[in-house]
């Protein structure tokens, strides 16, 4: 029996949906979801997609990556990003391989040394600020976030020898990034991301070079990578360890700064949930106001503020896969050459697995209540395409966030701050989003 293709949301002529898919994703889902139920098709200009939406939908998503759904052909839009093809653009048997070679230094006693790296920045840049006044959230969370991960994976020497002006670099990458339009138009912002990363690429060719001649002088993320091998032996070229840097720092860049926006002014909109985060970051502290790693892991309500955030305010909207194979879901076939779309943002707002779904809610994730169950939150994916990263990133964002309550009073300046959705469709709070801060007068007793 014929099974029929997904019925498709109506678009415009000739670009079908794709405009709404680039400035609203989750606004188009909404409407998809709510006209034609969890499957439903869309079309990118000519390309047509289908859109899962559903915790048992976002699975088959994740668990058939690499089988019957290939990654690497949907994010060739990356490449000009990266300079060439590794991560996510790589053929599934190179991006396993680079898979296994960076996992450990994710993890273990790499991450807890991270741990001690991160915190000494967030220290001195905070040792910079007078007793009280105000800051521009947005702009310190990337420069910031940008700066501890810069000192994590190279080192303190490194850190210092790029100063402050390598973010922007990342900047001018960040606004050439695009899915719809064509990645080789003469246009200014793919000029500006060309000359960024010809930068990035001689001065992190020009650090490669240097550790390879020396490579007992370093113990750091980058060593790990420069060091490591492929398994038939074959040394990883510097080129392409340059390209594994700048995808690494370019993800962490757009993602890690957006979660902890949100975080940070979720919190604030919320102080009775801000005083509890205070209260568990001041027990766990004690005497001291410099957080390590088992102590960031002791603090589940700021785990949970995070989840909910991550929850509530992805910055990863959706995730996109090519169909090298039809496939039947809810009596539909996905025909082959279709793309499939995870409608990850629509999928952990619904009220069927969420309360109150649209409320900003960290108790949901405490213990007596959990009510995530499997791959209803999966912005940092799932399977075995899950984000290496992920525990590196959690660890960023809490070494921030509790330096920053157990220091300071905070409080937003505009209570409730506009967000704006940037040209690759992710929601963050409006620039200037500004903070009000003054430094605590007394710490409680250890």
């Amino acid at each position: 029996m014929t099974r029929p293709a997904p019925p498709m949301l109506p678009g415009l002529p000739l670009l079908g949906n794709a405009l709404d898919f680039r400035n609203d994703p989750l606004g188009l889902f909404r409407r998809g979801h709510a006209k034609l139920g969890p499957v439903f098709g869309i079309k990118l200009a000519f390309q047509p997609a289908a859109v899962l939406v559903g915790a048992e939908r976002i699975r088959h998503f994740f668990e058939q990556t690499d089988a019957a759904l290939s990654m690497s052909e949907v994010y060739q839009f990356l490449v000009p990003i990266l300079g060439g093809k590794v991560l996510f653009t790589a053929s599934p048997e190179e991006y396993a391989e680079q898979k296994r070679i960076m996992l450990p230094a994710f993890q273990g006693k790499k991450l807890r040394g991270y741990v001690v790296e991160m915190a000494r920045e967030v220290d001195a840049w905070m040792a910079t600020l007078p007793d009280s006044g105000t800051l521009e959230l947005i702009s310190v969370a990337e420069k910031l976030t940008m700066a501890m991960v810069t000192r994590a994976v190279f080192g303190e020497k490194f850190r210092e020898r790029l100063g402050d002006d390598f973010p922007g670099l990342f900047e001018d990458l960040s606004g050439g990034l695009e899915f719809v339009l064509p990645t080789n138009l003469p246009l200014p912002r793919f000029r500006r991301r060309d000359r960024a990363l010809k930068k990035l690429q001689a001065v992190l060719g020009e650090v490669v070079r240097e550790r390879r001649a020396n490579p007992d002088d370093y113990d750091d993320f980058a060593q790990v990578l420069i060091g490591a091998s492929y398994l038939d032996a074959a040394e990883i070229p510097d080129a392409k360890i340059v390209m594994i840097l700048v995808g690494l720092m370019f993800g962490g860049r757009e993602n890690t700064a957006g979660h902890l926006d949100w975080c940070v002014v979720q919190l604030l909109k919320h102080p009775a949930w801000l005083a509890r985060v205070r209260e568990e970051v001041d027990a766990a502290l004690g005497a001291t106001d410099t957080p390590t790693f088992d102590t960031l892991k002791s603090m589940t309500t700021l785990d949970a503020c995070l989840k909910e955030t991550d929850r509530l305010r992805p910055m990863t909207v959706t995730l996109v896969r090519l169909n090298k194979e039809a496939y039947d879901m809810d009596g539909y076939t996905i025909p082959k050459g279709w793309l499939t779309v995870a409608g990850i943002a629509l999928t952990q707002r619904l009220p069927e697995i969420f309360t109150d779904p649209e409320t900003w809610d960290p108790g949901r994730f405490l213990a007596g209540r959990n009510e995530e169950v499997p791959y209803s939150i999966a912005n940092f994916g799932g399977a075995h395409h899950r984000c290496w990263a992920q525990a590196f990133v959690a660890q960023e964002m809490k070494t921030v966030l509790s330096m920053l309550v157990r220091r300071f009073d905070v409080a937003l300046v505009d209570p409730d701050p506009p967000s704006e959705t940037n040209h690759i469709g992710v929601t963050r709070p409006k620039a200037p989003c500004l903070i009000r801060y003054a430094r605590r007068s007394s710490r409680p007793d250890p």
